[in-house]
């Protein structure tokens, strides 16, 4: 059965139809682009800054990526309240990058395990018999999942454990792009239906899956920030999970809102729009104006100061009285970002790790490294070496600094 709330070319209006008079719309697009410029602006003056001072790749490139879903969210819910008709094909841009960032927050993570851990620390979080100097026979704390789950415990350092959280979110990039694809698909055929919740059309099935997705890879990012959140603490990880946790959910959870509403017909459509058309239009809006406040807070959660620091110990040993800061190419930091090479390599990890253990082979010693907190906790080098990104191309460029 086709959708009943089909766009029609024939119905259709022009945007500025109204003439010289401001109605409730165009105000509202006005305002919104006004949102998004200035949350673009503070976005690429953060990233702008961030390139000056690429200092720690490892880290780096992932802040980077991450700082620019604000610009990518804004500008494509600004496009999508003025193309009302198109605002399935912006929300796909949106979605697929989401499911990008919530990868590159987990690498940061990681990251930040592995330049901030110390022997101390390790023995703190991880140990059971924490004053015992012998390594010969360590016991490992057990902790427990967090809600709804929080009957089972785990071990931090099994090979399983790192698995979960990596298929966790992993799964959502694949997942997410599949989704897409059938929504857009589906909605060309005409059984999408945009403003219907009805399990008669495809839209309530890709809504119910994705939330899944979307649930099962932000459990896993909990899980693991609950499990290593001691060891990066001077890192501020809580505000930069509060900012990505918040993003993600107020995007799926307005978007399901207005479906709601839209099935049990408060948000009514009109001579010239859908009723869908109009709940986008109020989704659009709030986007906009939701992604001003977060470009504020990232400049206090995603900060460029400490890497500005990084730059002025360098101009201090190169003899610079001044402490000039030692700015790098801003083309490195952006070029280095939108590499995804590490993604593909987690992605192919994942899957070769599954069928190792479908096939009953044994696990080469690379493989179980790169499954061990433990492992990567306890390199020696922790600045230029995390075995839980099996992608470490960033080790010449800090071993480069180091020399300077």
């Amino acid at each position: 059965m086709s959708c009943p709330a089909d766009n029609k070319n024939e119905t259709d209006i022009n945007f500025w139809d109204h003439g010289p008079n401001l109605n409730a719309q165009i105000i509202g697009w006005i305002v919104a682009g006004l949102c998004t410029l200035f949350s673009t602006i503070i976005s690429f003056y953060l990233i702008f800054k961030h390139c000056q001072n690429y200092h720690k790749p490892n880290q780096q490139r992932y802040i980077i990526r991450i700082i620019l879903l604000i610009p990518i969210f804004s500008i494509t819910s600004w496009l999508s309240y003025r193309f009302l008709r198109y605002s399935e094909y912006f929300e796909t841009i949106r979605s697929c990058y989401e499911a990008f960032v919530i990868f590159s927050f987990f690498a940061l993570l990681t990251q930040y395990v592995g330049d901030n851990m110390t022997e101390e620390k390790r023995r703190k979080i991880f140990y059971v018999n924490k004053n015992d100097d012998n390594d010969h026979d360590i016991q490992f704390v057990k902790m427990r999942y967090p809600v709804p789950s929080c009957c089972i415990t785990y071990n931090p350092n099994s090979n399983s454990h790192l698995l979960f959280i990596k298929w966790g979110v992993l799964q959502y990039v694949v997942v997410n792009l599949i989704i897409k694809f059938t929504a857009l698909l589906t909605n060309a055929l005409g059984v999408y239906c945009e403003g219907s919740m009805s399990f008669r059309y495809a839209k309530v099935y890709c809504t119910i899956i994705g939330f899944l997705s979307v649930a099962t890879a932000m459990y896993a990012l909990i899980t693991f920030y609950l499990t290593i959140k001691d060891a990066i603490k001077e890192e501020n990880p809580f505000y930069k999970f509060l900012c990505i946790k918040l993003v993600i959910f107020l995007t799926i959870i307005q978007n399901i809102i207005f479906s709601m509403l839209e099935e049990a017909g408060v948000i009514k459509g009109t001579e010239y729009w859908t009723s869908a058309n109009i709940s986008h239009s109020f989704n659009a809006f709030l986007l906009c104006f939701e992604m001003l406040l977060f470009a504020i807070l990232y400049l206090y959660a995603f900060g460029y100061r400490k890497y500005r620091d990084i730059s002025d110990k360098f101009g201090k040993k190169m003899g610079d009285e001044e402490r000039k800061h030692i700015q790098t190419p801003i083309s490195k930091g952006i070029l280095d970002a939108f590499n995804p090479k590490d993604l593909y390599s987690e992605i192919k990890f994942v899957c070769k790790y599954i069928w190792f253990l479908i096939s009953g082979k044994k696990l080469p010693d690379s493989t179980s490294k790169a499954l061990n907190i433990y492992a990567a906790i306890h390199s020696h080098d922790q600045r230029t070496y995390n075995p839980l990104i099996v992608n470490n191309h960033e080790v010449e460029n800090q071993k480069g600094e180091e020399e300077v």
